[in-house]
């Protein structure tokens, strides 16, 4: 049992280190380590596959379904009734976070922050405010209004899937709501004062690259002889060129992006290049059949159609290099700068390998759809998609399913049923489709979590979760169930700074179970530590997909995160910690 438990606990410390090293995809991460729990018959393949009955599993993929259509449902001019032009940047905060946390509340939080990520950039952008002054508050605010309710984030529903398959009574309504309120209402007047303060002023990456437009796209054109007439891209040998790419063709007044490999040139085309500009004087040194014009557009942004994208933890892009990924064909875009941690990235973009939270500046054709890749790609620049009020009675399908959602999370019917019953309601209003529902289902979420549970039974079973938990009773002795409660939830906040928060609460839930049995208290109080603990992730972009989605479009640098996170965490937590012992122990 001892071998047993110390080969679980190995296994926990590799896949933390991978996890935070980004050394491989997280759900390959995962699958890797249940798979030698697997073969190490540490666990059975029939209690790997308990993860795919869970019913809170299936829950949260209801809700993200559920979300889907009620932001499609909802309209986009409702938000910029709330969001006037007028309001001065403190109400504006303000009215954000009230916004999002009550949202995130009910709501599955990261489509929350990459539906309203848009809408504050361009905001900030008609004020002229920078947008980092604003988004960590958007991303923080989803965090503390979902502790409000037991769907608010998946870290709740992970955590009360463990709990029911362990045959403990989950974790209901009240556990959440009081403290939920009272972290959030906390947390909104910290953010709300510190925000000017403690937050960069910093320029949008976009604005760089602008600014600075000569230094990505060069504009070339087709002169009457030249030898690429009537040659296709391929033929011309302008497709796999190093360093550089052909980005968009401009004939007439027709706009040809991206460029395929069958597209045929013709004499004065304007050729626009993306790349190493050194690369493209070369190519145009070659005598090949390209010039240089006298008067150039490259400067004129008017001219292009620039979009910023976020890659979130979801994508199918991420470990693939640029070039691998056929990306101009799949998502109608050439990429000509990348930034990652809050600077822009140098050399062939063609040979970057994707991570996940990279920005991407796309120059992408007018006609793009942004829905045809949200799971790959979190479009961030709103591109004139404002639409007029729909009103309240085309909300209605919306209105009906929240309300059906709310029976379920106050307990007056099953949440299953209840999520269940809102998908029902918006199909039946022909909201959602089932191509729509189909794009919602996240393979990647669903192999982390379903491997996630398989960790945490893994850790009990194996006998970890008790050589972990005398450890740190042995740290405790004599000092009372309260400082075991505190050292179980700095770990946990330790953790969650490190790995996703769905992971962290798996792996500290055995170590939490252990802990109260063997102190011989409620259990309650040490789920509800952990629940908080696990969501709590303020002062780092990584533990928590929200932070990572922000931090691209608001120009972020990870110090950012630790110097306005910091003070938060601290507050946070004496909150949490006070809380529980006043009302549960």
């Amino acid at each position: 049992m001892l071998s047993s438990g110390l080969i679980t606990i190995s296994i926990v410390i590799i896949l933390v280190i991978v996890l935070y090293k980004d050394l491989l995809r997280p759900s390959f991460a995962f699958l890797g380590a249940v798979f030698i729990l697997l073969v190490l018959q540490i666990i059975t393949p029939e209690e790997f596959l308990m993860g795919l009955a869970n019913k809170q599993i299936i829950v949260i993929f209801l809700l993200i379904g559920l979300t889907s259509g009620i932001q499609q449902n909802i309209g986009t001019g409702f938000f910029f009734k709330i969001f006037s032009q007028k309001l001065k940047p403190g109400t504006f905060r303000i009215r954000l976070m009230l916004l999002v946390s009550s949202l995130s509340a009910i709501l599955n939080n990261t489509p929350v922050v990459a539906f309203m990520i848009p809408y504050v950039k361009e905001w900030t952008k008609t004020n002229k405010f920078p947008a980092s002054k604003f988004l960590i508050p958007l991303s923080y605010s989803t965090i503390l209004g979902g502790m409000i309710t037991v769907v608010g984030t998946s870290t709740n529903l992970v955590l009360n899937g463990l709990i029911s398959q362990f045959g403990y009574p989950m974790l209901g309504f009240e556990d959440f709501l009081y403290l939920g309120v009272l972290v959030a209402t906390i947390g909104m007047i910290y953010l709300s004062i510190a925000s000017n303060y403690l937050l960069p002023s910093r320029e949008e990456n976009k604005s760089e690259v602008i600014d600075h437009l000569n230094e990505y796209l060069v504009e070339t054109y087709l002169p009457m002889d030249s030898k690429m007439h009537d040659k296709t891209v391929k033929e011309a040998g302008l497709r796999q060129l190093k360093e550089i790419f052909l980005a968009e063709i401009r004939r007439g007044k027709k706009e040809i992006s991206p460029v395929g490999p069958n597209e045929i040139l013709q004499k004065g085309d304007k050729l626009f290049f993306a790349g190493n500009s050194e690369a493209i004087l070369k190519l145009i040194q070659e005598e090949n059949g390209l010039s240089l014009p006298e008067d150039g557009h490259v400067s004129n942004y008017g001219f292009f159609q620039l979009t910023e994208a976020v890659v979130p933890t979801s994508s199918s892009l991420i470990g693939l290099k640029v070039k691998d990924s056929d990306f101009r064909n799949k998502y109608q875009g050439s990429i000509i700068s990348i930034h990652r941690n809050g600077t822009q990235l140098k050399g062939n973009i063609g040979e970057t390998k994707v991570h996940a939270g990279d920005l991407f500046l796309m120059l992408t054709g007018k006609d793009h759809n942004r829905n045809d890749y949200y799971k790959d790609l979190i479009i961030v620049t709103l591109r004139g998609e404002i639409s007029t009020d729909r009103g309240n009675l085309k909300r209605l399908p919306s209105l009906l399913a929240l309300a059906v959602l709310f029976t379920g999370i106050i307990g007056w019917i099953d949440l299953f049923v209840a999520a269940f019953a809102g998908i029902l309601t918006l199909y039946l209003f022909k909201v959602l489709n089932l191509q729509t529902l189909k794009k919602a289902v996240d393979l990647d979420l669903l192999l982390i979590l379903v491997c996630s549970l398989s960790l945490g039974l893994a850790l009990n079973k194996s006998g970890a979760a008790n050589v972990l938990v005398n450890l740190l009773i042995q740290m405790t002795e004599g000092s009372g169930v309260m400082i075991a409660l505190v050292l179980l939830f700095i770990m946990t906040l330790i953790l969650t700074s490190l790995i996703t928060n769905a992971a962290a609460v798996s792996i500290m839930f055995p170590i939490a179970l252990e802990l109260g049995n063997q102190l011989e208290q409620p259990l309650t109080p040490f789920f509800v530590a952990i629940a908080f603990a696990a969501s709590g992730d303020f002062m780092t972009p990584i533990g928590y997909q929200t932070n990572l989605m922000v931090m691209g479009p608001g120009n972020y640098k990870f110090r950012d995160y630790f110097i306005i996170g910091f003070p938060l965490t601290l507050i946070y937590s004496v909150v949490v910690l006070c809380f529980i012992n006043w009302y549960y122990l």
